[in-house]
């Protein structure tokens, strides 16, 4: 999966192109199969609307959250370190799993990015102080109304046997830093299930480069952190099999 928040500064952008095929196709099941931080499908209107993802901490989090749970009021650098030590042997539930590991890891990384130490940064207008764990965790706490509508699952991308859905697919991108699930990502193998999916789906796909058989439809750059100080950037687009 991506990092929580991942798509959140282009949902704006794209929600629009998704939505417009469902709406002209008819189209009354939508699939993320790397649904991640939810923050597309959470704005997506469709009759019926499945997220799934490999990782169960993060599905876990949101079923959690759906049945009107409540998350963790802070976490400190010292109950971040005991969560990233026993993580899975069965200390904690696993939607606390995904409530530290994604709210308080650097970038939502899942305790590979390290811990979003608070602090100061500086920015344009000068210091402020933020942060990063409740930031995120007002920002999921926002998607709460716009998730009750959505199936959660949890399980690998290529367990979907679909027709007649629209399939918005955000998987690792290829030569970005892999984390978690997504180390030994097979993208030969993910491109032939896209090519196998469009045949009876239409199939819109986020990354940053594709095989020569799929047109972009959409490009924009965008900033790769959550720090200001960091103007890394990268181009976000959209393929569809042509």
């Amino acid at each position: 999966m991506k990092y929580m928040g991942s798509k959140s500064k282009i949902a704006k952008y794209i929600v629009p192109i998704i939505q417009e095929h469902i709406d002209n196709n008819n189209i009354k099941i939508y699939i993320e199969p790397f649904a991640g931080g939810m923050n597309v499908i959470d704005k997506i209107k469709c009759e019926k609307k499945i997220a799934s993802d490999l990782n169960k901490y993060v599905i876990e989090l949101f079923k959690h959250l759906k049945s009107g749970g409540e998350l963790l009021n802070e976490v400190t650098r010292e109950v971040y370190s005991n969560f990233r030590v026993h993580k899975f042997d069965g200390q904690y539930q696993d939607w606390e799993v995904g409530n530290v590991g994604f709210l308080a890891s650097y970038n939502g990384r899942f305790f590979d990015g390290g811990y979003a130490q608070p602090g100061y940064e500086k920015t344009k207008n000068g210091e402020r102080y933020r942060d990063y764990y409740l930031e995120s965790k007002r920002n999921i706490m926002a998607q709460i109304g716009a998730i009750k509508d959505i199936e959660f699952y949890s399980k690998n991308y290529k367990e979907w046997s679909t027709a007649n859905c629209l399939i918005y697919v955000d998987p690792p991108y290829k030569g970005t830093k892999g984390y978690g699930n997504s180390k030994e990502f097979n993208y030969d193998e993910f491109w032939n299930i896209i090519r196998a999916w469009s045949g009876k789906n239409i199939v819109i796909i986020s990354e940053e480069n594709a095989p020569e058989d799929f047109k972009c439809i959409w490009e924009k750059e965008v900033s790769r952190s959550i720090k200001a100080a960091d103007k890394s950037k990268s181009t976000e687009k959209l393929f569809m099999l042509v």
